[in-house]
């Protein structure tokens, strides 16, 4: 008997299994009041800071729960100096935007002008591979239906599409040929490593522009699109 219990109790007495739950529940509810009062920003997708709170408040409810020598008073203080630290520093994030972004960190680019801005690529530490699959969860056949993408802080990516179709670096699995024909753009070709989009007749001879790699492959337009965007002359930042 003594062997089960140092088994399922250690050097607790049984009496402290029933005061666990009742442990569990206070610092429970507190927990959820210290949540509701950080507001709905916090419940969402979680910063930098944010997370560092989460992880924080888990190591803070586990000794009362786990220890009787453990009160509960000391977690309870813990938490209110957590919801006093992350109120104090959302108010001077809102005051500061310096303050913001060396805690919170800032959006990095992933996409300019239909190609990988891959000068940013290095310090998001994102595979090409990687943000391929990111994208094609938001619905993104090409790199060509993008002006912009960002990575943000949170971890997620944000897009900003070109208004009219465009061609661009296909990055969805290949299919069958008879699908390819559905999607080729005829005289267009996208750079294989960045997407940069060139016009001319036949395969490219020359490096890339922007990356320097001399592998090409057939621009695609988006599955369904007709007719593609014409720009005239060279376009600038300010096209649609």
């Amino acid at each position: 008997m003594e062997i089960v219990h140092r088994w399922l109790m250690g050097e607790a007495p049984w009496s402290f299994a029933l005061e666990v739950l009742l442990r569990f529940a206070i610092i429970y509810l507190a927990l959820l009041l210290v949540l509701r009062l950080m507001g709905r920003r916090f419940a969402g997708q979680l910063s930098i800071v944010e997370l560092a709170i989460m992880v924080m408040l888990g190591a803070a409810i586990g000794p009362p729960l786990q220890t009787p020598e453990k009160g509960i008073l000391p977690t309870v203080a813990l938490l209110v100096t957590l919801f006093a630290c992350f109120r104090l520093l959302a108010w001077i994030t809102f005051r500061s935007h310096k303050i913001e972004i060396l805690s919170q960190g800032d959006a990095t680019m992933l996409v300019q002008e239909g190609r990988l801005a891959l000068e940013h690529l290095r310090h998001a530490e994102l595979s090409r591979a990687r943000i391929f699959s990111e994208q094609r969860a938001l619905d993104v056949q090409h790199l060509g239906e993008l002006r912009r993408a960002w990575l943000e802080p949170s971890g997620r990516i944000s897009l900003l599409r070109y208004s009219q179709p465009r061609a661009g670096l296909w990055i969805l699995p290949h299919q069958s040929e008879a699908f390819d024909k559905r999607i080729l753009v005829e005289s267009r070709y996208a750079c294989g490593q960045c997407g940069y989009v060139v016009e001319q007749q036949g395969e490219p001879e020359q490096a890339c522009r922007y990356c320097q790699h001399s592998h090409w492959e057939r621009a695609v337009k988006r599955l369904g699109t007709d007719k593609l965007y014409q720009p005239q002359g060279q376009e600038d930042d300010t096209a649609a």
